[in-house]
């Protein structure tokens, strides 16, 4: 579709596949209830996507994710990055000085030393968050730093998908709810499969979509980030 085509790369894989996920318990069981299609579900789908409906659910994806964003880290100790270039959290010195190294020569801003960072933690974070940004705008080149992109997208993903967890889990029990009550007053096949797929998605946002499954993509984002300052 036309407007589909005019987002972005990112817009599309972070910001409106999970908007489109949680909206898919409602699509199923509507489906469901008017297999026929009699109240012209399809004019009606192509009337929202054309006057910016698709737009707008990209965009209450990206601000949820955005607003819980901070929650996360703060239940992690802070942004990933920031956590991979602490001197107290370092896993191989010779590499984390290597980095530090690069960072500060590329950015003009001096590596805080493992007693500065230990006497001063807050200004020590703020020294690592002005290097993310640095790097953020160095590597938005989508081809020459590609898995840099990949992995902010798959981040941007499963953050704005766990940001709309409340809207899922509502739209997954409604889904669910509607479908079974097809299924008992006799219909099958669509209304089956409405009820599979809401009952489906009801478990992944109590099991799978976690923090802790953010987390994952945040941490591969971080070091393919930092990596990326060995190509500057």
């Amino acid at each position: 579709m036309r407007v589909l085509r005019l987002m972005d790369i990112y817009t599309r894989r972070a910001r409106l596949a999970p908007a489109l996920l949680v909206s898919l318990p409602l699509a199923a069981a509507v489906t469901a209830c008017f297999p026929s299609g009699i109240l012209g579900w399809g004019s009606l789908w192509g009337l929202v996507v054309w006057s910016g409906g698709t737009l707008l659910l990209a965009q209450i994806g990206r601000d949820l994710g955005k607003r819980k964003e901070r929650l996360l880290f703060e239940q992690w100790g802070g942004r990933p990055t920031a956590l991979m270039l602490r001197h107290s959290s370092a896993v191989n010195s010779v590499v984390l000085n290597r980095i530090h190294g690069k960072l500060a020569a590329l950015t003009g801003v001096a590596a805080p030393t493992a007693e500065q960072e230990a006497a001063d933690p807050a200004r020590a974070d703020a020294v690592y968050d002005a290097w993310t940004t640095f790097l953020r705008e160095k590597t938005r080149n989508h081809e020459e730093f590609a898995l840099v992109f990949d992995e902010v997208c798959s981040y941007g993903f499963r953050r704005n998908l766990w940001g709309l967890k409340p809207v899922g889990v509502v739209l997954a029990l409604s889904g669910l709810a509607a479908a079974l009550v097809m299924v008992a007053r006799g219909a099958r096949g669509s209304a089956l499969g409405a009820a599979l797929i809401s009952g489906l998605l009801l478990v992944c946002w109590f099991v799978w979509f976690t923090p802790d499954w953010v987390r994952m993509t945040a941490n591969a984002y971080a070091e393919r980030l930092l990596g990326a300052s060995e190509k500057l």
